[in-house]
């Protein structure tokens, strides 16, 4: 146990010397696994942040927050937990020679990390907090240290695809990652291929990963991203496949710096079967050194698993062991890794750690729900390809940003892939009401497939419905037919519009605490409702609806004053039609039987010079009709909202300009003349018409 306390007490002392080289590393991978994943997009689409990741919380874009964590994470004494070997059978040895530190798997979904944890169970709950703490300040640092712990889970990830952190090699000295680091400084060209590179195998990681067994210690599927247990240390052809953990594939395919053909170590902490001599066959290559260009030979990997690359340069003596056929066991071949093998290496490792990171942060944000309906009956689908088994619960903010449940509605809820809860009720917030009324944030919190604990946000839109009533005032008869609409009184928008049924209702979405109801056009002139049986003429004058105007049916009954305009018309002695009508350009024809073969034929026509009401209570005048008009107003055209409040009998006066022609005839069926007509006579006068305009 001594040489491990030594080696601690070594680390301890050195933790930036040697590990600070990570930290531009680990930030630029974690930025463009950020920028590839779905989390942008959810931020968006989902919680309704329109700037995505360049959300600004607590001082600090999320983006920056991902990369913080990424960059912290390698904090002292935190990188000793870096460390995961894949062929180690029990995990809870699988750490930095087995008991330095936990294995990175473990690790990353240990609660007891100590003060503050970053385990996986702790980010859910800062995303939880983000979505549900009253205030704004917590929210806003909740939705920070989630991303921050995110960088921190996506560092494990990426530690996996650095060979000496598969392979029990502490890597305290310059090495592959030193490599890494200085070619992001020096060559942005080489560093920015490797990020933007494919992985070497289509499709990895294979998103079957999700669904491999949990493992006791680490139940979150995340593990499956390090260790698959699919590669056993026999069979590194598995590495090969896109369903592989990040560890399986780093540790049979590279070597670290003091790991290089181990196969046959007597350490068995240093011992690894692949890659080993089979693996390997020897090529010379063109090496710049300076001005010049020598030749250099390597071992390139040729088979066991991924191949076509460097994988360690051949030793100096390997010549002269070949030429002189001497005794391998009295010398000792030195093969490295210089920086073209860790180029190589990079050009595999880098895409794949940008691709397993990627593929972390989508699944943190896999849960997907949406919601349909109103508030009468509204409901939720899973949108996922998994099953959600847990609690689902609506959140409002406040005028005041405070975020509050919704009273009553929280449900607990099994839903299959694809499943939907329907005709759930739900009352808009009155105490406090809503910032913006129909908002909501729907959080769902529960089992997700395998995992216990996830957590969904998703913001929504639930119209608050109500059902304005028409009843005549005069009999309370059910008014049918008419328009009804909501009107957003802070902006004159009309939010909705319906036709009144036969019991009189319309179905219109509404805006509490800012909405008014308009009738264009019962009374031929619009009408807000004033509340009761009161109406005005403008929105000013107009009630805003409160839900204490709603009955339990959320239904507001409206008592209408229907008036109308009535006058007494003379009647012509000849045709029995009315002298004159109140039409510009009338037209009557009838025929009725009169006798054998005989018909009666009356027509009729009517015009209109000039039509002008004049009200008896102030003598108003309005001209309703002219002689080029299409058609004439109703008297009641004349009055507006306001009347209909006071009205029980209103006098006024028709002055009318007519003109008429009455003809009847006796016809054969053929409506042809038969003898002289019964009448032909034509009108032309003037004359003032009394008018009642009266509810009915």
């Amino acid at each position: 146990m001594m040489h491990y306390v030594t080696l601690v007490a070594w680390l301890l002392v050195l933790p930036v010397a040697a590990l600070a080289y990570e930290i531009p590393t680990h930030e630029r991978i974690t930025e463009i696994s950020g920028d590839r994943s779905t989390v942008d997009q959810v931020l968006r689409s989902y919680l309704g942040l329109g700037d995505g990741l360049r959300t600004s919380v607590s001082g600090r874009r999320l983006s920056n927050w991902l990369t913080q964590g990424s960059r912290r994470e390698d904090d002292p004494v935190r990188f000793l937990n870096h460390f995961h070997n894949p062929l180690a059978t029990d995990w809870s040895q699988a750490g930095l020679l087995m008991s330095v530190g936990q294995s990175s798997i473990l690790w990353g979904q240990n609660g007891s990390q100590g003060f503050p944890s970053w385990s996986w169970r702790d980010v859910r709950q800062l995303y939880f907090d983000a979505l549900t703490k009253p205030a704004r300040a917590d929210r806003d640092r909740g939705l920070g240290r989630t991303f921050e712990g995110l960088g921190r889970q996506v560092h494990l990830i990426q530690d996996a695809a650095s060979p000496a952190h598969t392979r029990n090699d502490p890597h305290v000295l310059y090495n592959y990652e030193s490599l890494v680091d200085e070619v992001g400084r020096l060559d942005s060209g080489a560093f920015g291929g490797w990020l933007a590179g494919p992985p070497d195998v289509l499709g990895v990681p294979d998103p079957s990963w999700r669904s491999l067994d949990g493992y006791p210690l680490a139940p979150v599927a995340t593990a499956r991203l390090i260790d698959a247990d699919r590669y056993l240390g026999g069979n590194p052809l598995a590495t090969k496949e896109a369903l592989i953990g990040l560890a399986e594939y780093t540790n049979a395919n590279f070597f670290s710096e003091d790991r290089i053909f181990t196969e046959n170590d007597a350490n068995l902490q240093k011992r690894f079967p692949y890659p080993n001599r089979a693996s390997a066959t020897e090529q010379d290559f063109d090496v710049r050194i300076g001005s010049a260009t020598v030749k250099r030979r390597y071992f390139v990997k040729t088979g066991d698993g991924a191949t076509g690359y460097r994988l360690a340069t051949v030793g100096l003596l390997r010549d002269y062991h070949q030429r002189f056929n001497l005794d391998w066991t009295r010398f000792r071949e030195s093969p490295a890794l210089d920086e073209a093998v860790y180029r190589d290496y990079a050009a595999r490792l880098v895409p794949r750690a940008v691709a397993y990171s990627t593929a972390l942060l989508d699944y943190f944000f896999r849960g997907q729900v949406i919601a349909f309906g109103n508030d009468v009956s509204m409901g939720f689908r899973n949108l996922g390809d998994e099953a959600m088994d847990g609690t689902f619960a609506l959140y409002y903010d406040d005028a005041n940003e405070i975020r509050r449940p919704v009273p009553g509605a929280t449900w607990a809820r099994t839903l299959a892939p694809g499943g939907l809860v329907e005709g759930l009720q739900l009352s808009e917030p009155t105490s406090p009401p809503a910032r913006d009324p129909g908002k909501y944030l729907l959080v769902f919190r529960g089992a997700m497939g395998s995992e216990a604990e996830a957590v969904v946000g998703q913001q929504v839109m639930i119209e608050p419905m109500i059902f304005p009533r028409l009843i005549k005032r005069k009999d309370g008869t059910p008014f049918r037919g008419s328009v009804i609409e909501a009107i957003d009184v802070e902006t004159g928008q009309v939010l909705s519009s319906g036709l009144t049924d036969g019991d009189g209702k319309a179905r219109l979405s509404w805006k509490p605490g800012r909405t008014a109801l308009f009738i264009p056009i019962v009374n031929r002139f619009p009408m807000f409702w004033a509340g009761g049986a009161m109406f005005s003429s403008g929105i000013e004058g107009a009630r805003v609806v409160q839900p204490a105007d709603l009955d339990p049916q959320r239904q507001v009954t409206i008592a209408i004053p229907v008036i109308s305009a009535e006058w007494p018309e003379r009647i012509e002695a000849c045709t029995e039609r009315p002298l004159f009508t109140h039409q510009p350009h009338g037209f009557f024809q009838q025929s009725v039987p009169a006798g054998e073969g005989l018909l009666d034929l009356v027509i009729v026509t009517y015009g209109v010079n000039l039509i002008t009401f004049v009200r008896g209570d102030n003598g108003q005048e309005t001209a309703l009709c002219g002689e080029g008009a299409d058609g004439c107003l109703d008297p009641a055209t004349g009055f507006v909202a306001e009347d209909v409040n006071r009205v029980g009998q209103v006098v006024g006066q028709l002055i009318r300009d007519m003109r008429s022609t009455h003809y009847r005839q006796i016809t054969d069926t053929d409506l042809r003349p038969i003898g002289a007509p019964i009448c032909a006579n034509a009108y032309e006068e003037m004359e003032v018409v009394p008018v009642t305009v009266a509810e009915r």
